[in-house]
């Protein structure tokens, strides 16, 4: 392999107008969320006075993207996309410009940081939502890992640059002058998505033998009798629940590595580092042959390194073994969004971000007290160890019981579109008394498979966020 073919494939940015709209947009937003999420954490705790109101006004925004986020996915299998991203970035504006009004006033009231942080996450999980059901129409199926890769990269970058300038602005200004200019930034995306062309979901036959009758479970049906996608959210799941240990960073910086302040801001910065080198090199992840087995040998890696750093001596081990966890993580996640996006049919899309959304976001909640539960029964170590142990065993369960995940492949550059889908054996056929044979039968005893098409995610947290 070449040098250059290491490198971040920009073939989406390229060949894809609506991408490079999206991408651009995603850009300045992140910036300017990470700037407002250390403002907002300063504000709440100087009126609260405790992590308590911090930790509150953090659940507040968890429950309403998940809320958004189902709401979303329904509506963005229902109606034209670019409206529903529109009119859901631009109330994302408002509720930074109300943080911004109150911060401004004498006596900036707390309700009102909620109220505003409550529409925010409303706004957010539709945007993210709609945004990753858009995908077919915006960059070819070969191109899915790539645009994954690059949308990855984005947000690790602002997930380390964009908190630092907002330290900065916020220490020279206040939270008012932050919220105002995030305020700008998502306005200014909500004009960057003008440019995107009408994306009405697509009509599709029922080809994958589940009825859709307009509910949100639809998805998870679908999920359930598909081999590939219903081990990918297994996995995910677990992935959710048991990953990277983050509760424990402090304790494990008091009691066991030392250095205080900044040894913690560098745990957290670890995975981080590992992340953005793995995005920044992914031209290899992109063309990847088997990108199902490797991504059950991220996910078995991703195990080992939890193990790896709940079982370190040093601060530079520890350290080491994060950014392997960051690295694994973010190749983990650009096979996972291709692969799932790739196998399920865009009327089913935006439920099935739904799905996954509702997935991350109770996963990490009830993670968090999963692994505190456990550090308090054994020890941080212990908790790391058992972490990882149950990651890395789900990997190998789900590579000896799932072989189509195993086999599962993507497009590739020189295949035209729709010539290659999941394989027929993939999708569970379940035929009811009576009923004559379902199309998955039908192409299992021709040869053939259902084409399925390509997604994109296009803002957010991992690699989607608000």
């Amino acid at each position: 392999m070449r040098v250059g073919e290491l490198l971040v494939d920009i073939g989406p940015l390229r060949t894809s107008r609506d991408f490079r709209a999206i991408f651009v947009a995603r850009i300045v937003s992140l910036f300017g969320l990470g700037m407002a999420t250390v403002a907002l954490s300063k504000q709440v705790y100087d009126l609260t006075g405790s992590t308590f109101g911090v930790a509150v006004s953090s659940m507040i925004m968890s429950v309403t993207v998940l809320v958004g986020s189902l709401w979303g996915g329904w509506a963005a299998d229902r109606m034209d996309r670019r409206k529903l991203i529109l009119w859901a970035r631009a109330s994302a504006a408002l509720a930074f410009a109300g943080l911004a009004v109150n911060a401004f006033t004498p006596d900036p009231q707390l309700w009102a940081v909620y109220l505003c942080v409550a529409w925010d996450g409303l706004a957010t999980g539709v945007s993210v939502t709609a945004l990753m059901a858009v995908a077919p129409t915006l960059v070819r199926p070969d191109q899915l890992p790539a645009a994954g890769a690059l949308i990855s990269l984005t947000g690790e970058i602002g997930s380390v640059a964009a908190p630092f300038l907002g330290g900065v602005l916020l220490a020279l200004s206040g939270p008012g002058p932050v919220f105002a200019f995030t305020a700008v930034t998502t306005a200014v995306t909500t004009l960057l998505l003008l440019r995107l062309r009408p994306l009405p979901p697509v009509a599709e036959d029922d080809e994958d033998g589940v009825e859709d009758s307009g509910s949100p479970l639809a998805a998870f049906r679908f999920a359930v009798r598909h081999r590939v996608v219903g081990a990918l959210l297994a996995l995910g799941g677990i992935n959710a629940l048991f990953n990277m240990p983050v509760v424990l960073f402090p304790e494990m910086v008091d009691k066991r590595f030392g250095g205080g302040e900044v040894m913690l801001g560098l745990l957290y910065t670890a995975p981080a580092v590992g992340a953005i080198l793995v995005s920044a090199t992914s031209g290899w992840i992109t063309r990847a042959a088997r990108p199902g087995r490797l991504l059950l040998t991220a996910a078995f890696a991703g195990g080992l390194s939890i193990i790896g750093f709940g079982l370190s001596g040093s601060a530079a081990v520890a350290f080491a073994m994060l950014a392997v966890g960051g690295a694994a993580g973010t190749v983990y996640e650009i096979l996972e969004y291709a692969l799932v996006q790739h196998h399920t049919p865009d009327r089913l899309r935006g439920r099935m971000v739904s799905v996954l959304t509702a997935q991350g976001t109770t996963g990490d909640v009830v993670g968090d007290v999963e692994v505190a539960l456990v550090a308090k029964w054994f020890s941080p170590v212990g908790a790391a160890v058992v972490n990882g142990v149950v990651c890395a065993a789900a990997a190998v369960v789900v590579a000896v019981t799932v072989p189509g995940l195993r086999r599962a492949t993507l497009p590739r550059e020189e295949e035209e579109p729709g010539d290659e889908g999941p394989p027929a054996d993939d999708l569970v056929a379940v035929t009811p008394a009576g009923a004559g044979p379902t199309t998955a039968q039908l192409l299992a005893a021709d040869g053939g498979s259902p084409t399925t098409a390509k997604q994109l995610t296009a803002e957010g947290s991992s690699p989607t966020g608000g």
